[in-house]
């Protein structure tokens, strides 16, 4: 390497070894990278420069040093081969040097030295080994790195160093005495561990040739040296971390020691060792380890001898050391956990009796903590000591039966689970006396301790006993026999209870392996037959009946499947589908209800099937002794009860049945309130057979309770009353629910009328007094049950007489305060009772009946209208879906109700009366209240035409026809669909009532009646036109039926339902709509009625539902023009929405459209189109008329009907609205606003309040695309949307991008009348206003897209008019003309050639022109604008204006990079167009221009990165690089993500080697964008610079002749990265970096 490349790379590799430090992570790491890189390359150049610099150096950070030997290490690891001798030499040198300079600890440096001699020792192990050797002096401390290296060359090397061990212990050894530093103790331990470590690995490979003596014998002297020395010294040494590795040596060194000297120090070793952990900061696994080391049997080591004491001494101390429950969160503890658990391991097989006895022993000590360790050590012994086994497994065993009655704690019964389970698995559990154990398993598998003790420790025993008692019953099957004896009869204990499920779970595994069980001996059949299968069946069927305990219940289901063959023999068969059926049902967890009526089923399946009268008396017997002696839940003891009931059903024996009636009985007097219910249902089970026993009971109980109720009152003040009144309460609510109970299921008339005649006043009573919710709710149901059962026995003559004043009780109740707002939970309930009472006796007042029917419509609706809200509110799931059951249930009940009401008061004025309860119902907002309020309507009618009967006291007439139909009708397209169906009921159901009184009969085949059923079968779609078509034909199949008088009010009932919905209105409309057009001319009377009713209703409903009121409006002023037209005049703006209705509609009568349209042409061109005609004002302001008949014509220019107007008058149209858009673009709205009547007339002024609601230009452009609409132009959407986007923007931009458009739609739609058009245009090119002009050159220049329709005539005047606006003053003017000439190219190539060089000339001048902030009067962009389009819409270009074109690519380079966007993005642009039409002499300007392009491609403008990826995929089309273009055009995606520096690499990679040449010129036009100071660019500049010198670099070899490079190019980037190298943008520090690395390849190579 030459001199001048040497000093090249030195200062670059000086430059990046100084920002090495920066305090930026990102920026070092790529520096590092970077010098990597270079060192790669010139591995020994760039050690010599790290090495003179750090020679020269006078201070150099901690850090900065710590990267620079990352870079050192990184180079000799990959590099150390390519290293010379004698650089490898220096290397070292200065290693050594910088790990000994500083004697403090600086591991982030001194380690990284070190770890740079390691690598440099792999290819020049003796040069480290020497160095480090010679670092040894005989009579001074060298460093403490100097140790540390020498053992990780032992550890990384061991084959090569081991034969310099010895030198080296040599070396160290005399050092020992002088060692004082605490990290030199730490370092030489550390390296005589290695040592031991490598040396033990050379006699391991040498077992085989029985050379372990030998080996050993020669590093004896040492080694023993080392160990008195590090146990008799270090050991003790105060400082943690030098201790540790005295440790961690000490072990490998006790197998190097001679055997004499292990023997005499071993016992004294270890009880050092010992009471090394009493050392609070040491890491107690180093020493744990090293007693391992000791411990473990060894071919280097003779047998172990220890004396008793020393024994002694271990167990002791290792045991206080085992966990309870190891952290995984400190690791650390975990492994020394488990070294103690392997050092008992090796105490156990070679100290057994010592290290087994005295862990025995902890188990009967007094503290719980010893007992569980202890317990832990065993139970890891079980599994791991095979002598453990043998020798001591009964003695633990015994302690274990002991533990097992004694131990409380959880955890500790944890571990206690955990040894016995290993007992049996090992097969130590073989007699029934110590398999009594598994009972402990047993029973905590649902254990529930007393106390505040952590759910998840009572869960975490739970399943421990679960999972092992259930892999006992399934791997090991030597104990299957005796666990089955054990299970049986835990299943009838009742200390097992909560374990059942497991148990039961258990025994179904056992008795499906059946065939597997062996009964061995008579005494485990003597166990088996102690336990009743009759008692099984009981506790299993009582434990059922909670169906949330899902797995129990499915267990034991399982289990009396497999077991009902033992229950009795008539079971085994029948029980299978009843169990299944069961099965199904736990799955499903459905109410309890049914739940418990099936378990009720499957007892009364289990009586018939065994048909024995003494095993029910038995199960009785059973039962009830679990009832009386046994604690159980309340749902347990309340369904078991309920199974006494059924059995009492099936005695003969009276006086059993009537012990038993009385234990159920008994528990009325003190029941809690979660066992009502089932006590209640077991009574009425009883009454079945036993109802005047029951009744007797149930009176006796109740006046003892409410005796004892009275004599309280006198102590009410205390709180033993308070709580004694509380329980008088609920026995009085549960003998309440008991007489219901009794009335249900009893069927003795006499005890039906003590029911009627005594309960009732007793209920009335409690009724009366507004109980609380749970009482009231009882009381109902009571009252329910008796009216109910009253009805049947009515022959019997047992009646009630106080029936009113119970349903006046009942009502109340909805308004009961005491019921904690649950109100609604009576609901279906009061109304059941209320039809109940209402049916017992015939005759009711219409007061009665409406005070009945207002109280339940209010109530029942009024929570439907509310029950969407509550729906949606979080949180409250279950609570809505029982408010919605309750609300279906109460208005099922409540069509009953009304049935019935209707039945016995059937006349008109009881139908009257419903309806005008229902009316506000049936007009309600919400889907529900309609649904329920129709089908009530329905039941009214069908009830009524089904049991009226016509005579004298009937009224004749049926007079409420029409307003029936009306007020029904809307509901024909109702959103609901059973709304819909029931309207057609209730029309065919009026109908048959109006037949009715006019005295026809309605016959089979009716027309009418046909005509809705078929009606039916249309109805349910949501599509309008169906809808339409099938309400216009209930209109026809309904208006013959409606008598004349009754027609205006069936309209006016029609619109007084009219609203928003949209298929209501929808349906409402059409019936008007056909009304009218059939029987319109007959309403002459009443058409100012009509109109007036049509308009309010318009203005009360929404847009949609107005415009389908304009249909039957219009067949009305078919028959009557002149009345309804009069109300539409003179209406002021903005106009309302139906008067905007009204315009449109009217619009398609042709005649006054026409007529509409001349007045307007004639008013336009003869007023002024502002309130100022002077123009003297600044803002303009719209005047009032012009606007308002704009404003109305818009309006009907949206029918389709105005097209042939439109058509015949479109260039004095098009004229008119083009130069007044122009005008109002800019305006104000009016100030004044015409009089709405004539109180307003004597004003002169009415000031225009709503003017913030008008403008001027949004109305024009609306009229004027509404125009353009109708006039058959295919652009009109996108003018419209155009304007409308920009309506607040830069006018003159709204009309320069709006002309082309229109010029589009004229040319294609009606080239006839462009001529004719553009000259009346013309005019205004020489307005006074530069927007008229603006206006008038733009829409002349568009017509040049379309070549003017190669009118020569009209081209030589578009020609004349641009000439005037290229030399306009105004800028915008000349802006605009010069973006138009691009029209030029569209024309024919005759015309073309003519106005192409002028057109070229004028563009070309327009670049020269200053530029503007403005981009509406900037000059360069829109030439560059125009350009571009002219050049891309030309086909081709002819080669005289090759030049001219390469000059203008010249002109444009430096617009790519000033500030504004647009400016960029239109000349990169324009760049790549002429790059697409000059093609190969433009190669050279595009690859000087290629960095410009990619940097752009992070511009912070979307607009220019777009514009840089259609240059750059132009440009690579003329280079002759097939590959990196194909990469362009794959990537370079318009809307695609780019990662620009993975991109940039790729492709520059790929087009050095296609286009060698180009990397040096990129380079040459790069260096200029390293001064960029845009933020979003200034880091991409010095990353392209990097890139391309790594191109050429990689290139050099292959292409010397491309890579040709000016110094000064070099040199400016190089300087100028310099600067970068130190910039605040870390990003850019970085990327600099890597490019001065790749800077100093390049110059290095040269």
């Amino acid at each position: 390497m030459s001199l001048t490349k040497t000093e090249a790379l030195k200062e670059t590799v000086t430059v990046l070894i100084n920002a090495i430090g920066d305090k930026e992570n990102s920026v070092n790491n790529v520096v590092i990278k970077s010098l990597t890189k270079i060192a790669n390359n010139y591995p020994n150049e760039v050690i010599d420069i790290f090495c003179d610099y750090y020679k020269n150096a006078t201070f150099v950070t901690s850090t900065h040093l710590g990267n620079v030997v990352k870079v050192l290490e990184q180079t000799c690891v990959n590099q150390v081969k390519r290293l010379d001798k004698a650089i490898a030499e220096e290397l070292t040198s200065n290693m050594l040097r910088i790990m000994t300079e500083n004697s403090e600890q600086d591991p982030a440096v001194q380690m990284g030295a070190s770890a740079v001699l390691v690598a440099i020792g792999h290819e020049h192990l003796d040069l480290v080994l020497r160095s480090l050797i010679n670092q040894l002096p005989a009579s001074s401390v060298p460093h403490y790195t100097i140790a540390h290296t020498l053992g990780t060359l032992a550890a990384v090397n061991t084959r090569a160093t081991v034969p310099h061990v010895k030198e080296v212990l040599s070396r160290m050894l005399p050092l020992l005495p002088l060692l004082r530093q605490n990290a030199n103790k730490q370092a030489f331990a550390y390296a005589f561990g290695h040592f031991a470590v490598a040396v033990s690995e050379q006699i391991g490979d040498n077992v085989e040739n029985d050379n372990i003596t030998s080996i050993k014998d020669n590093f004896v002297t040492e080694f023993s040296l080392i160990f008195d020395v590090l146990y008799n010294q270090w050991l003790t040494s105060n400082e943690p971390r030098v201790a540790e590795s005295v440790l961690e040596a000490l072990g490998p060194i006790t197998r190097l020691i001679s055997e004499r000297q292990f023997n005499d120090t071993v016992n004294k070793f270890m009880l050092s060792l010992l009471s090394l952990y009493r050392r609070p900061q040491l890491n107690l696994y180093y020493v744990s380890q090293c007693i391992s080391y000791l411990l473990t049997p060894s071919a280097l080591n003779p047998k172990l001898t220890l004396q008793d004491s020393v024994i002694t001494s271990i167990n002791h101390v290792l045991f206080n050391l085992v966990l309870l429950e190891p952290d995984y969160d400190q690791p650390h503890t975990v492994k020394n956990h488990f070294e103690v658990l392997r050092c008992f391991d090796h105490m156990a097989t070679q100290f057994s009796d010592h290290t087994v006895e005295g862990l025995l022993h902890q188990c009967k000590n007094n503290q719980e903590k010893d007992r569980m360790k202890a317990v832990i050590v065993l139970t890891h012994l079980i599994t791991s000591s095979q002598i453990f086994i043998e020798r001591f497994a009964a003695k633990f065993i015994v302690l274990l039966k002991i533990m097992i009655a004694n131990e409380q704690g959880l955890k500790m019964k944890k571990l206690l689970v955990k040894a016995i389970v290993g007992l049996v698995y090992r097969n130590c559990i073989t007699v029934a006396e110590d398999f009594a154990m598994v009972e402990f398993i047993i029973k905590h598998c649902g254990f529930e301790p007393v106390g505040n003790i952590p759910k998840h420790e009572i869960t975490d025993l739970h399943d421990t006993c679960k999972s092992s008692l259930v892999l006992m019953c399934n791997t090991v099957t030597s104990v299957r026999t005796p666990l089955r004896n054990l299970l049986l009869n835990a299943l009838t204990v009742e200390e097992f209870t909560p374990s059942m499920s497991t148990v039961s779970h258990c025994l179904t595994s056992l008795l499906q392996n059946n065939s597997e069980v062996i009964v061995e001996d008579q005494n485990e059949k003597a166990v088996e037959l102690k336990c009743s299968p009759d008692l099984v069946f009981i506790r299993c069927i009582t434990h059922i009946a909670v169906p949330e305990e899902i797995e129990r219940n499915r267990n034991l289901l399982l289990f009396l499947e497999e077991y009902s063959g033992d229950v009795h023999k008539n079971l085994k068969n029948s029980w299978t589908v009843e169990i299944q059926r069961l099965l199904k049902f736990v799955e499903k967890n459905e109410s309890q209800d049914q739940w418990h009526g099936m378990l009720l089923d499957l007892l009364v399946s289990a009586v018939e099937q065994v048909n024995n009268n003494k095993w029910v008396e038995t199960i009785a017997t059973l039962l009830s002794q679990q009832i009386n002696a046994k604690k159980q839940g309340n749902m347990i003891k309340g369904v078991s009860l309920q199974y006494l009931a059924i059995l009492s059903c099936h005695m003969s024996n009276a006086a059993v049945v009537e012990k038993v009636l009385k234990l159920i009985l008994h528990q009325l007097r003190s029941i809690p309130m979660e066992i009502s219910d089932y006590v209640s249902e077991a009574i009425g089970i009883a009454s079945r057979q036993h109802g005047e026993f029951v009744l007797n009971e149930l009176d006796a109980a109740y006046k003892d309770n409410e005796a004892r109720r009275s004599s309280k009152l006198l102590n009410f003040l205390s709180s033993r009353a308070s709580r004694s009144d509380v329980e008088l309460g609920i026995v009085k609510y549960t003998i309440i629910i008991c007489y219901g109970k009794v009335a249900h299921n009893c069927l003795d008339v006499h005890v039906l009328a003590r029911l009627g005649e005594n309960v009732t006043a007793i209920l009335y009573e409690i009724l009366k007094s507004n109980p609380q919710f749970d009482l009231c709710k009882a009381s109902i149901t009571t009252l329910y049950e008796i009216s109910k059962a009253l009805y049947p026995a009515s022959h019997h003559n047992i009646t009630l007489r106080n029936r009113w004043q119970l349903l006046n009780a009942v009502l109340e109740q909805i308004y009961n305060s005491n019921l904690e707002k649950r109100n609604v939970e009576l609901y279906p309930m009061i109304v059941k009772a209320s039809k109940a009472l209402t049916k017992l006796q015939k005759g009711i007042l219409p007061e009665e009946r409406n005070t009945i029917l207002r109280v339940l419509f209010s109530s029942v609706f009024g929570e439907l209208s509310s029950y969407k809200r509550k729906y949606e509110m979080e949180g409250n799931g279950d609570r809505n879906d029982l408010l919605a059951k309750t609300l279906n249930d109460s208005l099922s009940l409540l069509h009953r109700l009304i049935q019935e009401l209707i039945i016995q008061s059937t006349c008109l004025s009881t139908i009257d009366d419903l309806i005008g309860l229902l009316i506000e119902w049936l007009r309600h907002e919400n889907d529900e209240i309609r649904t329920a309020s129709i089908l009530i309507l329905q039941v009214m009618f069908d009830t009524y035409i089904k049991n009226v009967k016509l005579n004298y006291e009937t009224p004749s007439k049926f007079g409420q026809m029409g307003y029936l139909l009306g007020l029904i009708v809307p509901g024909i397209a109702d959103t609901n669909f059973p709304v819909r169906l029931t309207t057609i009921d209730c029309i065919k159901l009026i109908i048959q009532i109006q037949d009715l009184y006019e005295g026809h009969t309605i016959e089979p085949n009716d027309e009418c009646m046909a005509d809705l059923v078929e009606m039916q079968k249309n109805v349910l779609t949501n599509d309008l036109g169906m809808i339409n078509d099938y309400c216009m034909v209930l209109c026809d199949v309904i208006s013959p039926k409606i008598p004349h008088h009754h027609t205006m009010q069936f309209v006016e009932s029609l619109l007084e339902g009219y609203d928003d919905q949209e298929l209501r209105s929808e349906g409402v409309s059409a019936v008007l709509d056909a009304l009218f057009v059939k029987r319109g001319q007959d309403l002459f009377q009443c058409i100012e009625r009509i109109v007036e009713v049509v308009l309010g209703t318009m203005d009360r409903v929404g847009e949609a539902s107005r415009e389908k009121l304009m249909a039957p409006l219009l067949s009305l002023a078919g028959h009557h023009t002149n009345a309804v037209t009069a109300m539409l005049l003179a209406q002021r703006l903005p106009f309302k929405e139906s008067v905007v209705s009204c315009w449109r509609h009217l619009a398609r009568d042709e005649g006054l459209a026409n007529a509409i349209v001349d007045n307007f042409l004639r008013l336009m061109g003869s007023i002024e189109l502002y309130e100022d005609p002077y123009h003297i004002t600044e803002n303009h302001i719209a005047a009032l008329q012009p606007l308002t008949l704009i404003s109305a014509l818009g309006e009907m220019l949206q029918e389709e009907t105005m097209h042939p107007i439109c058509e015949s008058k479109f260039t004095d149209l098009f004229a008119v609205l083009y130069t007044t858009l122009a005008c109002y673009i800019e305006a104000e709205p009016p100030a004044y606003a015409p009089a709405q009547n004539k109180s307003q007339e004597r004003f002169g002024f009415i000031p225009n309040r709503d003017s913030i609601r008008l403008s001027p230009a949004k109305i024009t452009i609306n009229t004027f695309n509404a125009f353009l609409d109708r006039s058959g132009c295919s652009k009109v959407k996108e003018a419209c949307s155009l304007c409308l986007s920009v309506e607040h923007g830069d006018p003159s931009t709204t009309i320069l991008e709006l002309a082309p458009i229109l010029s589009s739609s004229i040319a294609r739609c009606k080239p006839a009348l462009l001529p004719k058009l553009v000259s009346r245009v013309a005019v205004h090119a020489r307005s006074a206003l530069p927007p008229q002009r603006a206006a008038a050159h733009a829409a002349a220049h568009a017509a040049l897209t379309y070549r003017c329709n190669d009118n020569p005539v009209l081209i030589e005047t578009v020609l004349a008019i641009l000439n005037i606006g290229w030399k306009d003053e105004h800028p915008r003017v000349r802006a605009t003309c010069l973006r138009g000439a691009a029209g030029v190219a569209q024309l024919r190539p005759e015309h073309r050639a003519q106005a192409l060089p002028g057109a070229l000339s004028a563009l070309s001048q327009g670049i020269d022109a200053p530029v503007t902030q403005k981009s509406t009067d900037n000059v360069p962009l829109a030439a560059i604008q125009g350009l571009s389009r002219l050049l891309l819409d030309l086909d081709k270009l002819d080669k005289e204006h090759d030049r001219e074109l390469l000059s203008i690519s010249q002109k444009i380079r430096p617009f790519m990079n000033t500030e504004s966007g647009q400016l960029r993005e239109s000349s990169i642009r324009l760049f790549g167009i002429i790059a697409g039409l000059v093609k190969g002499e433009l190669v050279e300007q595009a690859v000087s221009s290629l960095p410009c392009f990619l940097l752009h491609l992070c511009d912070n403008n979307p607009a220019v990165v777009r514009a840089s990826k259609f240059t750059l995929k132009q440009v690579f089309k003329i280079f002759n690089v097939k590959k990196s273009n194909d990469l362009i055009q794959t990537h370079l995606l318009d809307e695609g993500r780019l990662y620009l520096d993975e991109f940039l690499s790729a492709l520059l990679r790929q087009l050095a080697d296609e286009m060698p040449s180009s990397v040096a010129k990129c380079i040459q036009s790069s260096v200029n964008y390293l001064h960029c100071a845009r933020e979003e660019i200034k880091p991409h500049p010095p990353l392209l610079i990097g890139l391309l010198y790594a191109e050429l670099h990689r290139i050099s070899e292959k292409h010397p002749d491309d890579v040709d490079l000016d110094p000064d190019v070099t040199a400016t980037a190089k300087t100028r990265l310099l600067t970068l190298i130190k910039d605040a943008n870390p990003v850019v520090r970085q990327n600099s970096a890597l490019a001065l690395a790749n800077i100093c390849l390049v110059e290095a190579s040269d």
